[in-house]
């Protein structure tokens, strides 16, 4: 890890600890206020005779980091270097995660936000590339029907020759028929039939 790399988790671990603190006072402050108001409520009840109501709950700590989305159900198996591993690990020994998994979520997460304009510049790019292998695909097609290569099709075989995910719904038809899961929702795709020469 270099030294920039170092400060930077250091300063992101001193602003995740600040930030724990202050939501826990705040956590804390609230109760006390709550407990206050019980106080007056249970002094008003017995004055009039009554039982006094019950004691408000301690407030559950605050999560300890920027919280993580709770619908984690992608697996997705990664290997790391040992710099990174004991990294996560330091962060799982001070009780900022509970698991090395909910560690390394977030900071995927938080990668993601980080170097969002890369994200937008190779979505653009990957849409101009697909365009162009469709349009590769459909040149090559129509070359092979005019030196006959391969017999017209009718508009039956082409609306087979789409694929679309079960699950997702998205178009793969431009994806090559090997493709056996699904790059937008990880579901296993159903192999396409082949015609036996």
């Amino acid at each position: 890890m270099s030294k920039d790399e170092w400060t930077n988790w250091k300063d992101w671990y001193k602003t995740s600890i600040r930030e724990w603190k202050q939501k826990y006072h705040q956590a804390i402050q609230e109760y006390r206020q709550r407990f206050r108001d019980w106080k007056n409520q249970a002094e008003a009840s017995v004055s009039e005779g009554q039982s006094p109501p019950a004691v408000p709950p301690l407030p559950p700590p605050p999560p300890m980091i920027h919280s993580v989305s709770t619908s984690r159900s992608n697996v997705v198996a990664s290997r790391i270097g040992n710099e990174e591993l004991k990294l996560i690990d330091t962060l799982i020994e001070a009780k900022l995660f509970g698991t090395r998994s909910e560690a390394v979520a977030y900071l995927v997460s938080e990668g993601i936000k980080a170097r969002q304009d890369v994200f937008g510049r190779v979505s653009s790019s990957l849409e101009e590339i697909r365009k162009i292998m469709r349009n590769a695909e459909e040149h090559v097609a129509k070359l092979k029907e005019e030196t006959g290569f391969a017999k017209a099709k009718d508009a039956d075989d082409l609306e087979e020759q789409e694929r679309t995910c079960q699950e997702c719904a998205k178009d793969l038809s431009n994806l090559p028929d090997d493709i056996l899961v699904c790059p937008y929702c990880q579901t296993r795709l159903k192999q396409p039939e082949r015609d036996t020469p």
